[in-house]
């Protein structure tokens, strides 16, 4: 489910294949991914991974890129921990922002700067995965302008 709002402008499918490239090159805990149909409606990636927060087994990354460089990369497990990467216009809250855990509600400004796909992506990698080693979802933006 994207929570893109606004005008942010149609998806950008290949956006979404290189963000799938860069999971699946990068990032070993990936176990599934999916990227629905050039065609859907509304187009999204989905990456999930074999180790979550605490007793969690796994999370999924849920993932949208439009033609306006607008994103939402939504982290979730079952076990509760929700969290947010957004850049996309939203009143009262900067254009790049990250929605805390536990349960996505608070906004803040994001730690992540850097505006290209490739890097973007990479960032919000390197942001989760610090995160996880520490077994603490709240470390996940305090990184500074990664990656």
């Amino acid at each position: 489910m994207s929570y893109l709002t606004g005008d942010t402008g149609p998806v950008d499918y290949e956006a979404l294949q290189r963000i799938r490239d860069i999971f699946l090159a990068n990032e070993p805990l990936v176990t599934h991914h999916a990227l629905s149909g050039r065609l859907d409606p509304q187009p999204e990636l989905n990456v999930t991974v074999g180790e979550g927060f605490g007793s969690s087994p796994s999370g999924r990354f849920d993932i949208v890129w439009t033609e306006r460089d607008c994103y939402n990369f939504h982290y979730t497990e079952t076990d509760g921990v929700d969290l947010r990467f957004d850049r996309h216009p939203e009143p009262n809250a900067p254009e790049k922002h990250f929605h805390e855990p536990p349960d996505a509600n608070t906004t803040v400004p994001s730690c992540i700067e850097v505006e290209p796909v490739d890097v973007v992506t990479w960032a919000v990698l390197k942001c989760w995965r610090t995160a996880l080693e520490h077994d603490d979802p709240s470390l996940v933006n305090t990184r500074s302008n990664p990656p």
